[in-house]
């Protein structure tokens, strides 16, 4: 019985809407469901991907997961403080 138990809580913890911004080669930074293998949305700029996949995430109430262009993960908040900066920093 506990075994069923520990199951359901571990489920409970894992979320389950997962979406994941990665880099494609020759594609740019695609936008997907982790559990998918079907790109949502290209973006030509990670910034892009990062608005894009901000406002999808609040409307459908999923975490986000960003990696690096090398495929190390990036964590969420250094992540959203670039897209802060390089919204906040005056074009030349």
């Amino acid at each position: 019985m506990a075994k069923k138990e520990d199951e359901e809580v571990k489920e409970k913890n894992e979320p389950k809407n997962i979406h994941e911004i990665s880099y494609v080669d020759e594609k740019g930074w695609a936008v997907k469901r982790q559990s998918s293998s079907k790109v949502i949305k290209y973006f030509p700029t990670k910034l892009e991907a990062m608005e894009y996949v901000l406002k999808v995430s609040e409307n459908q109430k999923t975490h986000v997961v960003v990696h690096l262009k090398n495929g190390k993960f990036q964590k969420f908040e250094n992540a959203v403080r670039a897209l802060n900066y390089a919204k906040e920093s005056p074009d030349d």
